[in-house]
């Protein structure tokens, strides 16, 4: 199945910096054993697969949840368990800072899925 990534990543990736990706997965078609075409420009005259060597190893639910309480205060759960190293999973997913990796993710609340391609769990 086609990851797309933005073309920041496709170095970070094939360096094995960027050791997972997180996606929604509203139809929860990611599993483990899925071939997985990583690619920048998809659905774009761009279109390049820059990397099919992997496969979809395992999924982890992640709950993103950002509170005010006089600042902004996020919290992360993976598999619905509070989860306190926010650093490397931040590095983890290929962002220099977690400030970096928070304004990616800008939503009050994100729930989606960690696809893992090493046998890197949390």
């Amino acid at each position: 199945m086609i990851l797309g990534f933005k073309p920041q990543f496709k170095p970070l990736i094939l360096s094995g910096e960027k050791v997972h990706t997180i996606r929604e997965d509203k139809y929860d078609r990611w599993k483990p054993g899925i071939k997985i075409h990583m690619a920048t420009g998809v659905r774009t005259h761009d279109y390049e697969c820059f990397c099919d060597k992997y496969t979809c190893v395992s999924t982890q639910r992640i709950h993103i949840v950002r509170y005010y309480i006089d600042q902004l205060i996020p919290y992360i759960y993976i598999n619905y368990k509070p989860f306190f190293f926010h650093y490397q999973l931040a590095k983890n997913d290929g962002f220099k800072s977690v400030n970096d990796f928070y304004n990616w993710f800008p939503e009050e609340e994100f729930i989606g899925k960690i696809i893992h391609w090493t046998n890197l769990t949390y």
